[in-house]
């Protein structure tokens, strides 16, 4: 009787595994709503419902929601093209956070064991762990009161994630079991401030779905690109969105940092509105036509309306690329995208930047536009997302076929399962 029930017993729980889930991810950008509906199991993972609506100019400011019960409206009607197209009411829900105050920060810890013979477990594990989440928590903190000028602002957690761990010296991907004296951490976490995250607990409530994950989105990408090459020479991701330019920096085997500031696609139609005296959505058009070489700049009009943008933006970029540099060398790999870097000239005025003068690359770097099929860890077979624009909404959707709810304690299951 065992012989027989044993492997009946391995059949369900393989079946188990095989069974689909369903989940939407939600990136609210400044310009547009983007919601997508994916399906997944252990073995495949599928986009099959998407949804994009856009914003009205007052929902958003510098990357953030400024106008709930607008963008919650804007939000279900996203919700709604999605669920139409898949034919499935999904229950959980997985949202992208962005803005230029929620911070990336990395720290490094280090500790001698009082038995180095003694097996790592993984409360040991945890306390570190912990500690150099609560160190990160009070630089993030003293970054938002130098940003914000404000004393006492509440910071949330977003989502942590392991860079490295040695002990004696040896990188291990997992410490537990392991002998030695000195265990070495490195963690990258990522804060908000509560009035971002508790908005988005908000809508996720109003809307009538399980918050099961709030993901940074370029913590997001950088994560969704960390192939093998990534992984050992490292790279840098520029996304220019309708609000913010989100940066971040993969370096030594990790994510080493993020950074935001609120420059990116809406300060490029808002300067050509002035230029031309127009609306914003006619200068919204306007710009759009131009990137898409619809229209005919001969003049060179609406290049000149652009060009104190741009260097901007340049001069931007390489300062939120000195502050994560931290004196040691980038990484030569530079991919841009998000719909701001379809911009005419956006990406050949970053060619054309000496960045290895000011900033410490060996060499010219190599820059190139990254785009939502480079994204392969998901299905997309009807091309739902495709170009520069929707690198984020897949790496959200990809991500959110990772995300597992760990119903025990432990800080390193969390890390290890929720963004592996």
């Amino acid at each position: 009787m065992v012989l027989i029930l044993k492997p009946i017993k391995n059949i369900l729980k393989k079946d188990k595994k095989l069974e689909y889930q369903y989940r939407i991810a939600l990136d609210i950008g400044t310009e547009y709503v983007k919601a997508i509906i994916v399906r997944f199991n252990e073995n495949n993972s599928s986009i099959i419902g998407y949804g994009k609506v856009k914003q009205n100019y007052n929902n958003m400011e510098g990357g953030a929601i400024s106008n709930i019960e607008e963008v919650i409206k804007v939000c279900y009607e996203a919700i709604e093209k999605a669920k139409e197209m898949a034919e499935v009411n999904p229950k959980e829900i997985v949202m992208g956070i962005a803005g230029e105050f929620v911070k990336g920060v990395i720290t490094h810890l280090s500790e001698q064991r009082s038995f180095p013979k003694k097996k790592l477990k993984r409360k040991e594990i945890d306390n570190l762990v912990k500690r150099a989440q609560n160190e990160a928590l009070s630089k993030a903190q003293d970054e938002l009161l130098v940003d914000m000028g404000l004393d006492d602002v509440r910071v949330e957690l977003v989502n942590s994630s392991i860079v490295e761990m040695k002990v004696d010296g040896y990188k291990v991907s997992n410490p537990e079991d392991f002998q030695g004296k000195n265990l070495e951490v490195s963690v990258f976490n990522t804060f908000a401030p509560l009035v971002h995250v508790g908005a988005l607990e908000t809508i996720a409530l109003r809307l009538g779905y399980k918050l099961v994950g709030i993901i940074a989105e370029p913590f997001s990408i950088a994560k969704s690109i960390m192939s093998n090459e990534a992984y050992e020479f490292g790279a840098i991701v520029i996304d220019i969105g309708g609000g913010t330019t989100d940066i971040a920096l993969i370096r030594n085997g990790g994510i080493e940092g993020t950074k935001m500031f609120a420059m990116a696609g809406r300060d490029f139609t808002k300067s050509i509105a002035r230029s031309f005296n127009l609306s914003l959505d006619r200068a919204e058009a306007l710009k759009l036509a131009y990137s898409e070489g619809i229209i005919d700049d001969t003049g060179g009009e609406i290049k000149n309306a652009l060009k104190a943008d741009l260097e901007l933006l340049y001069e931007g970029i390489e300062v939120a690329l000195n502050k994560l540099a931290k004196s040691e060398a980038l990484p030569q790999r530079i991919y841009l995208c998000g719909g701001g870097s379809a911009l005419t000239d956006l990406f050949d005025g970053m060619v054309r930047r000496e960045l290895y003068e000011s900033l410490p690359f060996f060499k010219k770097p190599e820059i190139r536009l990254l785009t939502a099929e480079d994204i392969v860890g998901i299905k997309d077979k009807l091309s739902f997302l495709v170009g520069a624009e929707s690198v984020t909404p897949k790496s959200l959707a990809l991500q959110a076929t990772r995300i597992e709810e760990v119903r025990n304690d432990s800080i390193w299951d969390k890390l290890v399962s929720n963004f592996s």
